[in-house]
């Protein structure tokens, strides 16, 4: 579907299709033309998709909203979600560290070798 980009401001293009939709879409700043026309192609019109019949313009309708429930006080912590894990999946969790850690270790060795770290946390701890 043909399209023309009617107005751009920092990290974003507004998109205007032949048939007269239009969309935000992001730009990134490491975009090719290829990324940033399949990012378009997501927010493009669709053919062929009808709508339900009971949804028409200018319809109108009443909701009543859901009375606010407090949350409670206390949340769940990590030895509730350890009660539901998978003993392989907590296994990792914990070799891993918190995310702090990983970023630290990151930023200290590089990317690479934190990839090649988790890939031997895995072959330790094989999912079921």
């Amino acid at each position: 579907m043909d399209y023309t980009i009617t107005e751009v401001t920092d990290g974003n293009a507004v998109v205007t299709f032949a048939d007269g939709a239009w969309a935000n879409v992001a730009v990134l700043a490491t975009d090719t033309k290829a990324q940033f026309e399949k990012r378009v192609k997501t927010f493009a019109p669709k053919t062929g998709v009808a709508n339900p019949d009971w949804i028409a313009a200018d319809q109108t309708g009443s909701v009543v909203q859901d009375d606010y429930v407090e949350p409670p006080e206390e949340v769940a912590g990590e030895d509730a979600v350890r009660d539901v894990l998978p003993a392989w999946m907590q296994a990792r969790r914990d070799a891993y560290g918190d995310p702090i850690s990983q970023l630290e270790y990151i930023t200290e060795n590089g990317l690479e070798a934190w990839q090649a770290e988790v890939a031997k946390i895995k072959a330790k701890h094989p999912s079921s």
